[in-house]
């Protein structure tokens, strides 16, 4: 039997087990003994199955695309979003994307990292997305393979100062958070303060705009950026308590992102403290729980879904275009004002 007879219900028929199974091994699925996952690569090599034989037999060519999603345990709000996007994108053009997670650890040799089946298997898929949090040792693992991806650059850590050698596509965190910071400052508040930690790169550089800001205006700087091994609302609530302590005490806050937002958010009313009459709040993202809090968070808007349908859009020209130069596409955020800023 050949790839252009073979499908899923082949593979798993061969294999003794059900659909599902077959779609959890393909896309790197964790919930498969060993046994049944050598089992089913057995018979999809046997067989010669790809997926996207299809739709190679319709249109000759077929960019077989997948979305891959490095060191998340759960898809994110923020990355659902990205691939929603890509999704959307290219179900309007007809293109194929599968989704895929993986998860290794920095200092993992590249050659070591365990990818899903659907990469290892050379031929399946024509090129990559990249999201998630993506370290330089992944990058030297992909790049050996020779498979064209496109980055979501923003959280691509080891890039500063390096020569680009790949496709990116991002928004600029510096200047979202630069005008964020210019937005509170016209308010009338002399001490604003930044908090998120700066290990990781989307936050260093939206630090880095809002110290161009205060500096702009002759303020002085006030941060919470220590390295914590913690989520993000835990290091929104841990930042609470190291701020009431402050002194002077800020008059706003800018959060790294929502979830910090909203841990400040919720820490600051157990502690009596009223928002925006006793501290202005800023988030950054735009998630939808943003206009759940009461005042509704000002916060700058990332247009996630964009976002995805120019990484779909950038990893096609590299597939038609392979001799082209890399490109790094930024785009657009918005400030978005709601409750959370008073005007002193």
């Amino acid at each position: 039997m050949t790839s252009k007879t073979t499908t899923i219900r082949d593979v798993a028929r061969q294999a003794r087990v059900g659909l599902g199974t077959v779609s959890r091994v393909i896309n790197g699925g964790t919930h498969v003994s060993t046994a049944t996952n050598t089992r089913v690569m057995a018979a999809i090599r046997r067989l010669g199955f790809r997926p996207n034989a299809p739709a190679r037999r319709i249109r000759g060519r077929a960019e077989m695309v997948c979305f891959l999603l490095s060191n998340r345990d759960v898809l994110h709000a923020f990355h659902a979003r990205i691939l929603q996007g890509v999704e959307t994108y290219a179900r309007t053009i007809k293109q194929h994307v599968v989704f895929c997670v993986v998860h290794y650890d920095a200092d993992t040799p590249p050659g070591n990292i365990l990818l899903p089946p659907l990469l290892e298997e050379r031929g399946w898929v024509d090129g990559l997305i990249l999201a998630g949090t993506v370290y330089p040792n992944f990058l030297r693992r992909i790049q050996s393979m020779g498979i064209p991806f496109v980055a979501f650059g923003n959280n691509v850590f080891g890039l500063d100062g390096r020569r680009q050698n790949f496709d990116r596509v991002r928004f600029d965190g510096a200047k979202a958070e630069y005008e964020a910071a210019r937005f509170v400052i016209e308010q009338g508040h002399r001490t604003v303060a930044f908090v998120g930690d700066t290990f990781y790169p989307w936050v260093r550089e939206r630090y880095s705009g809002y110290l161009d800001a205060v500096r702009e205006a002759r303020l002085n700087p006030t941060a919470i950026t220590a390295r914590k091994t913690m989520t993000f609302g835990e290091y929104g609530e841990w930042a609470a308590s190291c701020f009431v302590e402050a002194d002077p005490r800020p008059t706003a806050v800018l959060a790294a992102n929502d979830e910090v937002a909203y841990a400040l958010w919720r820490s600051f009313r157990r502690l009596n403290l009223r928002i925006p009459e006793d501290v202005s709040l800023v988030g950054f993202d735009d998630r939808e729980e943003a206009l759940l809090m009461d005042p509704a968070l000002t916060t700058v808007r990332v247009h996630k879904e964009e976002i995805g349908k120019a990484c779909m859009e950038t990893l096609l020209k590299r597939l038609h275009h392979p001799e082209k130069p890399f490109t790094a596409r930024v785009l657009p955020t918005e400030l978005i004002v709601r409750g959370t800023v008073r005007h002193l």
